[in-house]
C-alpha cells in the first residue's frame, strides 16, 4: 500500500475490508498523482498490491472508485462529533472546542488527499459535484443548528444561520484547508490552529453576539 495518504483502516479488520481500503488508498494516490483520466485500473491494482480481478471485485469501474472516494470524504465529515448548544456555557468556548475538532479533520493527510482528488474532477464537471455531494449545507448542519439555537436563546443577534455558518467556516478553511490543498503553505501546527480558530470565533462573535 502507498506510504502517502492513507484512509482510516476498516473497522472489522477482515481481509476483504483491508483489500478494499488498500484499493481506495491506491486510487487516491494515483488519481492525485496522474489524474483521473490517465490512471488505469492496472496501476491502481499494482499500487494496492492486489490483482486487477480483486480491484474489479470491489469496484466495477474507475467511476465507481471515484464515487467511493467521495463517499469516504462525506463519511469523514459526517463522523464529526455532535455539537449540542449549551445554554449555560460560554459561546466562544463552545465554538472554539468544536472548530478545533473540525480543524483536526481538515488538516489530516487522509482528508486532504480525498479533497484534492474530488476537487480535481469537480472543477471540470460541476454537475458531478452536485450529483455526488449534493447540498453543501449538509456539511455545516451541526453549526447551523447551533447558531439557530443560540439565536433563539437570545445570545446571538437575529441572522441567516446558513450565511453566518458559511462565514465562520470560510474564516477557518481559508487559513487551514485551502493553502495546503493548493500547495500555498504548510498545514498549521496545533498551536497555530488554535490561534486561527480563536481569532475567527472572536470575529464571528464580535459581529453576531447579542
Amino acid at each position: 500500500m502507498s506510504e502517502g495518504v492513507s484512509l482510516p483502516p476498516a473497522a472489522s479488520g477482515r481481509l476483504t475490508d483491508r483489500k478494499r481500503a488498500a484499493i481506495l488508498d491506491a486510487a487516491v494516490e494515483e488519481f492525485a498523482t496522474s489524474g483521473f483520466d490517465t490512471t488505469s485500473m492496472d496501476r491502481i491494482a499494482e499500487r494496492a498490491g492486489v490483482s486487477k480481478r480483486t480491484v474489479y471485485n470491489h469496484f466495477q469501474s474507475k467511476d465507481a472508485l471515484f464515487e467511493a472516494i467521495v463517499q469516504e470524504l462525506i463519511a469523514q465529515t459526517e463522523a464529526l462529533p455532535e455539537f449540542p448548544y449549551e445554554a449555560d456555557r460560554d459561546l466562544a468556548e463552545q465554538l472554539v472546542s468544536y472548530c478545533l475538532k473540525v480543524g483536526e479533520l481538515i488538516t489530516s493527510e487522509s482528508f486532504q488527499g480525498l479533497v484534492r482528488v474530488s476537487l480535481s474532477r469537480f472543477l471540470r464537471t460541476p454537475q458531478l459535484a452536485r450529483d455526488t455531494i449534493g447540498d453543501e449545507k449538509r456539511f455545516m448542519a451541526r453549526l447551523i443548528r447551533w447558531i439557530e439555537q443560540a439565536t433563539a436563546d437570545g445570545r446571538l443577534k437575529p441572522n441567516d444561520p446558513e450565511f453566518s455558518a458559511n462565514q465562520l467556516c470560510a474564516l477557518v478553511e481559508g487559513f487551514m484547508l485551502w493553502p495546503p490543498i493548493f500547495g500555498l503553505g504548510p498545514n498549521p501546527e496545533p498551536d497555530e490552529r488554535r490561534r486561527i480558530i480563536t481569532s475567527a470565533v472572536s470575529l464571528f462573535l464580535d459581529h453576531y453576539r447579542a
